[in-house]
């Protein structure tokens, strides 16, 4: 008789160590490390990992699992290994990584929705709120609603700690109902589809004796069998019912017919949901049949060497914007597949994909998987899943898809490797993609590639002191030439009265010369909406968001005032609710005011062009990146405008002319990496101009600071001269690389609060020591977001004295648990942030 055995699993909670759980002997299999299971904790039920089976003694009371939702392991004892690397560095739970590493859907755990069910007296409410004010904030907030709401949806609203507790009071005064159920798995979607019975399958003379016997009597069914046997004459894939009738024009009862016959047979097929999305492609030739320059069949011989060896090595790939660094990848992707095995391929953003999957889907075909945010959680499972089983053996994603559970693969990519977007800002754990790429490539003996024509300072640093092996292509592929560059000194300018609005002449000259010729325009304005807030000019007040200390955003197509970090909006205001002052200054210039500007510009000189805006709220709908890249491409639009989305990935032979409407928007910001961040950008957008051998390609920047070093370096096409002058700059403040920065935020509705608390951590961690020091509290620039208070602790962590930062990691969490055991609230939350990126 079997025994009951215990495990170890990893919950998605914020904690850092693991539970024990009792496995009913009934529900016993082979292989139970790394399969997920529903688990009791609390009130709620969790989807778990078990990580271990070898209990040797377990605690006297110990929970059961509820359910094992996996015959066969989701996590490989590598992906284990690799998750638990990551929880470790950026000191998060192993259980919150585990969740991140799969697909949205994969994680069934308890919704918790709530519901007034009985009302409450005047007097007994005004004496609630005297004597428990943020009780009766949330009875009031619960009896507003018809419908149910969620815990979630009433943490965002009302927050402020100890939810549970009150919520359960309130429960046990009988003024709320609590209900409780589990979220369902993701599953596979499954159609109904038609086959050929094994009599017609296998007889030839019985399929033509049926088939004219049908023809007398019912031709629809004779058409629909006949569809049916032509299709899997030609096809191994299951046809589906809808697509048979559609087109053979029969209907369900001819389905039936068939069926009540014997000579088909209906079954339900499972349907990919991740099919290639409508459109032209995007891709301009078949580009692995291309060939190669001396400098790209260096750097692929040096790849492809080391992949054919099966050795780890991490290859920073810095090739100028257009010298073909696609190319490399795709060969290199080849060889790979061409050995058994599989790759990996990260991008920045959605809005690189369009173009990047139709130049992979154009190479190889049905081999790869996709893998972004933009996708629905079914096409996304869908996906992962054709990776996990060896289905798809290339896999191109975003951020998350550095989880994939690929089989065994020969070559991990990482392009555009310095863009921020690698970088998880929330929830933990807030990993790098670009550096999780590398640990897994050493994992699994794979070749790491990193490419960029302007890497990361870190990456850089790494290249020239061993760590990365550095593969330079300094010249454009297909005979193009880099563009010309033109700085324009705006304040200059607009004393010679040679601007209008946000647009000087010289630019404006050449864009109605490209447009004229019918060449393509991209312009770049890296801020959306119409301007950056408005301004009272007798009293100097701006609306500010009541959630968050920032100014309001203006958007005037909708005439609304929004809040670009919590999301909160109104209607514009016409009157200043402050002084009274009718009328409000609208300052500065967003990509809506921009389009308005040139659409007037043009006008005036009757000229008529097309212009089409690439930002946040024109491309939130699904399939609107391809389209409107597409009518680009084309040269249905004529000028793409647009923020940040427009600098990178793009490829278009009929982009002679670049504008950069304000090049100083990113160096305001209170950010050490802003000259850094400039540089990528403005080189970046540089770079879509000219990619012909047919065209020249313009540059224009206009700026108010032209002797900038950002802007120096991008006017000289010199990497080198920002690199020299910046990394100078951070080893003399000692920022990285030369240090990692971990930012511990607290944050809570009560400013004094968060404050103490704040207070109270930062005691526990020497402010000086050789590997590290301490920084704060600090007030950040942006005081409040989302309506609560923040301070900030920044550890500097010496990477000479720590390499690996296991001194500092140590010390932090060390902090931590002092901190918890006498000071800890639910009220205020901390979060932790390795390897930050930023202080906003």
């Amino acid at each position: 008789m079997q025994q009951d055995v215990f495990v170890e699993i990893a919950l998605p909670i914020p904690t850092p160590r693991t539970f024990t759980y009792r496995l009913a002997a009934d529900m016993r299999q082979d292989h139970l490390v790394g399969a997920r299971v529903l688990a009791p904790f609390g009130k709620r039920v969790l989807t778990g990992v078990i990580v271990s089976d070898a209990v040797d003694k377990a605690p006297e009371r110990t929970r059961e699992i509820i359910e094992i939702l996996d015959l066969e392991p989701t996590f490989s004892p590598m992906m284990l290994k690799f998750t638990r690397w990551i929880a470790e560095y950026y000191m998060a739970s192993w259980g919150d990584t585990l969740k991140a590493a799969l697909p949205q859907g994969m994680n069934p755990e308890t919704v918790a929705r709530v519901s007034s069910i009985r009302g409450i007296e005047p007097e007994d409410m005004e004496q609630m709120r005297r004597r428990a004010p943020k009780r009766a904030e949330l009875l009031e907030e619960i009896m507003a609603h018809d419908n149910a709401l969620t815990v979630g949806y009433l943490d965002r609203k009302l927050g402020g700690g100890a939810l549970a507790a009150r919520l359960n009071v309130l429960e046990q005064a009988g003024y709320i109902a609590v209900q409780r159920q589990v979220s369902e798995d993701l599953k596979a979607k499954t159609q109904r589809a038609l086959a050929l019975s094994e009599e017609l399958k296998n007889d030839a003379a019985m399929m033509r004796t049926t088939l004219d016997e049908l023809d007398r009597r019912s031709p629809k069914q004779s058409l629909l069998l006949s569809h049916i046997y032509l299709h899997y004459s030609h096809n191994d894939a299951p046809l589906l019912m809808s697509d048979a009738l559609q087109a053979t024009g029969a209907s369900a009862s001819s389905v039936d017919g068939l069926v009540n016959k014997g000579h088909v047979i209906k079954f339900d097929a499972e349907v990919f949901r991740g099919a290639p999305e409508d459109g032209d492609s995007l891709a301009r030739t078949k580009e692995d049949e291309l060939p190669l320059t001396l400098e790209q069949q260096h750097a692929l011989d040096l790849v492809v060497g080391s992949l054919e060896k099966r050795e780890h090595k991490t290859y920073l790939l810095h090739g100028v914007t257009g010298s073909g660094k696609t190319l490399i990848y795709i060969r290199a992707i080849r060889r790979a597949l061409d050995m058994g095995l599989s790759a990996l391929l990260l991008a920045p953003e959605i809005a690189l994909t369009p173009q990047l999957i139709d130049r992979f889907r154009l190479a190889f075909g049905d081999e790869i998987a996709v893998f972004h945010s933009a996708m629905s959680a079914g096409e996304r499972y869908d996906n992962w899943r054709a990776a996990h089983s060896g289905k798809a053996r290339i896999m191109i994603g975003t951020r998350s898809a550095v989880f994939t559970p690929l089989l065994d693969p020969g070559i991990i990519i990482v392009d555009e490797e310095h863009d921020g977007s690698y970088k998880q800002s929330a929830p933990a754990p807030r990993y790098n993609a670009r550096d999780c790429s590398i640990v897994r490539g050493r994992m699994q003996n794979a070749v790491v590639l990193l490419g960029s024509a302007t890497p990361s300072l870190e990456s850089m640093y790494n290249a020239q002191n061993g760590k990365y092996h550095l593969l330079e292509i300094r010249k454009r592929a297909d005979g193009a030439t880099l563009p010309e560059i033109r700085v324009l000194d705006m304040l200059a300018l607009k004393k010679q009265q040679l601007v209008r609005d946000s647009f000087s002449t010289p630019l404006l000259d050449e864009i109605i010369d490209r447009v004229k010729r019918k060449e393509g325009v991209i312009l770049l304005q890296n801020l959306r909406g119409f301007a950056p807030y408005l301004d009272c000019p007798e009293c100097g007040e701006k609306p500010m968001c009541p959630n968050c200390s920032v100014t309001l955003t203006y958007h005037r197509y909708h005439e609304l005032l929004r809040c670009h970090y919590c999301g909160y909006s109104h209607k514009s205001e016409k009157v200043c609710r402050f002084c009274g002052h009718p009328e409000l200054n609208i300052v500065g210039a967003g990509t809506q005011r921009i389009e308005d500007e040139l659409l007037q510009l043009l006008q005036e000189r009757n000229v008529n062009a097309v212009i089409q805006r690439m930002d946040l709220d024109t491309t939130s709908r699904k399939g609107s990146h391809r389209r409107i890249l597409t009518s680009f491409a084309k040269g249905e639009t004529d000028i793409l405008l647009g923020t940040q989305m427009v600098s990178k990935g793009m490829d278009f032979a009929r982009v002679t002319l670049v504008g950069v409407i304000n090049a100083d928007i990113q160096l305001a910001l209170p950010d050490f990496r802003a000259t850094e961040r400039t540089y990528q950008l403005l080189t970046q957008v540089a770079g879509r101009a000219g990619r012909s051998a047919d065209g020249h390609g313009l540059v224009i920047i206009q700026s108010r600071q032209p002797k900038h070093p950002a802007i120096l370096a991008t006017k000289a096409e010199s990497y080198e001269l920002f690199y020299g002058d910046e990394l100078q700059q951070r080893r003399e403040v000692h920022y990285p690389p030369f240090t990692r920065f971990v930012r511990i935020e607290f944050s809570g509705r009560v400013e004094e609060q968060v404050h103490l608390q704040a207070n109270y951590f930062a005691y526990n961690l020497p402010r000086k020591h050789q590997a590290y020091e301490t920084i704060g509290p600090a007030i950040p620039t942006i005081n409040r977001l989302r309506r609560d208070y923040r301070r900030l602790v920044i550890v500097k962590n010496y990477k000479d004295k720590d390499p690996s930062g296991a001194t500092m990691r140590h010390a932090v969490l060390h902090a931590f648990q002092i901190y918890n055991k006498k000071h800890g609230t639910s009220a205020v939350r901390v979060t932790l942030d390795v390897d930050s990126s930023g202080f906003m």
